[in-house]
């Protein structure tokens, strides 16, 4: 790292909400004598369209946790509310407390690579340098390319060339240089407001933030579910089948290294088959870097000109999980009442969704941003187009989950199931599916055969 010194220094936080691990705090500690800390709530973020409760409401948890670890050093956490141009924000506050360089971790996304491209220009125009550090990802996705320099569009080349790239190094030693952390006493600093300020109410039982919360649970999956991943990761009732690390890698409350040096310490299969996960997450971070226009709409627009349905008693019976498909309904009121929902149910859900009800696979893409805690753009529109054939690997648009070969492979003594359906059996519970899988499925090949045409025509198979 650079080891030119500056006196003062302001760290920008956004995601890696921790102390311990984050490539931009260690750059600012090692060369200033004295730092800053900031957070600028943006309404970009806080009052779109695609913001629910649970994730806010971690987010304002995390930054009490993150205050009051920045506190324990002997340091302050200042916060500022914005509603638009928080990079003006962030240059005014360098200015207040003196500091001659601010440092941040990159982001991928189209909104963010523009705000701070326009928040280095202010503060390059101010003579305050402005110091970019990777952090969120493993490996950058511009250095994940195809050997003739193209992005890559399919996950299992990406990961192979991924993988040779990876080179994570050691813990930063950061806790002998939390000391330089400061605290002003004559710049303005705001509350960490309330979800009520925002016009939000919530309803989940969410997991709680925080960096040691994250650590805690990253440890008791290495003990239990690491070893044994590749063999339990689908079965939902399992409760150590998958981390529940996601909200935390999300918002950064544990390092994404943290997380890969387990796995790498744990070793095995299971080890292994997590790590290609952490690839997925990667991937999809690289594909929206590439093909920004996958955020708003298909990444391949000719798969998306199917006859889509506007069936809102279907959607909202989907929503509430109330389709007649138990197994497709769990998944549903597990994701209302815990702003989680396990991986092997988001797909078999999205499946059901926009193959079965032909529903289109952006309604449920805004419905999961709205509900999920760890709600992450990249990861959830990779999702949902992975599964609509819209995106990745279009190839296989015909690839349709059976919600009841999912159930008996995956719940098959329906341990998930009575947890989040109790009615399920009496008269409280739908006693047909809205729509039966076979007839949607054979609706959604019929449309997708006739928006292909005959000389297009791929393999159509019941493989999932």
């Amino acid at each position: 790292m650079n080891t030119k010194t500056y006196r003062t220094g302001l760290v920008w936080f956004r995601t890696g909400l921790r102390l311990h691990d984050n490539t931009c705090l260690f750059a600012a500690l090692q060369e200033n004598e004295q730092v800053y800390a900031l957070y600028v709530l943006d309404d970009t973020y806080l009052r779109g369209a695609d913001i629910g409760a649970a994730r806010v409401a971690f987010l304002f948890d995390a930054l009490h946790k993150l205050q009051a670890d920045i506190e324990s050093y002997g340091g302050q956490l200042i916060v500022r509310r914005v509603k638009q141009a928080p990079q003006q924000e962030v240059v005014a506050v360098a200015k207040e407390v003196g500091a001659r360089a601010i440092y941040l971790n990159r982001d991928y996304l189209p909104y963010p690579i523009q705000r701070d491209r326009h928040a280095k220009a202010l503060a390059e125009a101010e003579g305050i340098a402005f110091k970019t550090y990777p952090d969120i990802l493993l490996v950058e996705p511009e250095r994940v390319k195809t050997e003739t320099g193209l992005p890559y569009q399919v996950f299992t080349p990406f990961k192979r060339r991924w993988e040779n790239l990876v080179n994570v190094p050691e813990r930063y030693s950061i806790e002998p240089l939390l000391g330089r952390l400061r605290v002003t006493h004559h710049v303005r600093s705001a509350e960490i407001p309330s979800l009520a300020e925002y016009g939000l109410s919530l309803r989940q039982q969410i997991e709680p933030a925080g960096e040691r919360r994250a650590l805690q649970r990253l440890e008791a999956f290495a003990r239990n579910g690491l070893p044994v991943y590749h063999q339990r990761r689908d079965f939902a009732a399992d409760p150590d089948s998958t981390s529940r690390l996601s909200m935390h890698i999300k918002w950064g409350t544990i390092s994404i290294r943290e997380c890969y040096r387990t796995a790498r310490k744990v070793g095995g299969p299971g080890a292994q088959k997590w790590i290609d996960e952490l690839a997925w997450r990667e991937f999809y971070h690289a594909v929206l870097y590439y093909f920004p226009h996958a955020l708003t709409g298909p990444m391949h627009p000719e798969y998306d000109r199917l006859p889509w349905s506007e069936n809102e008693e279907h959607f909202q019976a989907w929503k509430a999980g109330m389709t007649g498909y138990p197994f497709v309904d769990a998944g549903m009121r597990q994701l209302n009442q815990t702003g989680w929902m396990h991986n092997r149910l988001r797909q078999v859900v999205a499946s059901y969704l926009c193959k079965d009800l032909l529903i289109h696979w952006q309604k449920g893409e805004r419905y999961f941003m709205q509900m999920l805690v760890d709600g992450d753009w990249p990861a959830n529109n990779g999702g949902w187009q992975w599964v609509a054939g819209t995106g990745t690997d279009p190839r296989r648009a015909t690839r349709i989950f059976n919600p009841v070969l999912q159930q008996e492979r995956y719940d098959s003594q329906m341990e998930y199931i009575r947890q989040w359906v109790p009615e399920f059996g009496s008269a409280q519970y739908p006693q047909k599916p809205i729509v039966p899988h076979e007839e949607g499925r054979q609706r959604f090949l019929n449309a997708f055969k006739a928006m292909i045409g005959p000389t297009q025509s791929s393999t159509i198979g019941e493989l999932f």
